[in-house]
C-alpha cells in the first residue's frame, strides 16, 4: 500500500535554542534575513535575501541569490546545487538538514548527528518561524488597473510580496517595475500592509499608508502602478448576488 505523499522538511538548528522542523510546503522557498522570506533566520552573517529552495522536474535544488557570506552544502561553497536527503546547508551560524518523510524511515544516518535534537515543533514555517493560520478568511486581491501577471491572486502565504521579483507573490510585469514593492503580512484572520526597502508609496482608500496598515474587506491599494482591490474570501463568497 502506497504512503501518502509528504513535503520535504528542513531541520533547522540555530546556534541557541531548540531545533525547529520547517515543511518545504511550496516552492520557490526563500531563505533569509528579512522578514518577508518564507523561512526568516535571525542571524547577522544571513543576508537579507540568501538563499532559495526550486524544484525542477519534481528535483530540488539551492540557488544562492548572491549572499555576502554564501551558502553552503555539505561545506561546499555552492551557488546551485542539487539537494538529496540527509544534505546539511549552512547560512551564516544556522545548519539546516534537508529530509524526505519516506527516505528518513529508512535508516539513512546523513546528518543523524543533528536529528537527535529536539525535533516536536513542526510547522509549515513562516517568517521568524511562525506558523501559518489555518484556510478561513482567504485574502484575494483583484487587479482594476496596471501590468501584473494575472488578474486576480490569493494570500494563501504569511507573507505575500509585490514586485517583479521572481518568488512575489503578486507579480507586476511593467519595465520598470521594482523587484519588491510592498508586502502583505498574514496575522490571524487579518491582513496588514507595508512597505519595502524600495520605499514605494502604498495608497489605501486615496490616504498614504504609513507603517504597517489593516486591509479591510473591500480596500483599494495603489502602489508602483498598481491599482488593485483587496477582498476577504469568506465575505464575498457569504455576499448575495447583485
Amino acid at each position: 500500500m502506497s504512503q501518502p505523499h509528504s513535503s520535504p522538511t528542513l531541520l533547522v538548528k540555530s546556534p541557541q535554542g531548540a531545533p525547529q522542523v520547517c515543511a518545504l510546503s511550496h516552492m520557490p522557498f526563500t531563505l533569509g534575513r528579512s522578514r518577508d522570506n518564507d523561512l526568516s533566520l535571525d542571524d547577522t552573517a544571513v543576508s537579507p535575501r540568501h538563499a532559495r529552495i526550486i524544484t525542477v522536474h519534481d528535483v530540488l535544488f539551492i540557488e544562492d541569490l548572491g549572499s555576502t557570506s554564501g551558502t553552503f552544502v555539505n561545506d561546499q561553497r555552492i551557488v546551485r546545487r542539487q539537494l538529496h536527503h540527509g544534505d546539511s546547508i549552512r547560512l551564516g551560524h544556522h545548519r539546516l538538514i534537508l529530509q524526505h518523510a519516506q527516505q528518513a524511515t529508512t535508516g539513512s544516518t546523513r546528518g543523524q548527528e543533528v536529528l537527535n535534537g529536539d525535533t516536536s515543533a513542526v510547522a509549515a514555517c513562516g517568517p521568524e518561524g511562525k506558523t501559518p493560520t489555518p484556510d478561513r478568511n482567504i485574502g484575494v486581491v483583484e487587479i482594476l488597473s496596471g501590468k501584473t501577471g494575472q488578474a486576480q491572486y490569493r494570500l494563501t502565504r504569511p507573507v505575500s510580496l509585490v514586485g517583479a521579483q521572481d518568488d512575489a507573490v503578486i507579480t507586476l510585469t511593467g519595465w520598470f517595475a521594482p523587484k519588491t514593492a510592498a508586502v502583505i503580512n498574514r496575522k490571524g484572520d487579518g491582513y496588514l500592509v507595508s512597505q519595502t526597502e524600495s520605499g514605494k508609496r502604498i495608497l489605501i482608500n486615496g490616504r498614504v499608508a504609513q507603517g504597517e496598515q489593516v486591509l479591510r474587506h473591500g480596500d483599494v491599494l495603489e502602489v508602483a502602478g498598481i491599482t488593485m482591490r483587496f477582498l476577504l474570501q469568506d465575505r464575498t463568497a457569504a455576499a448575495p448576488n447583485s
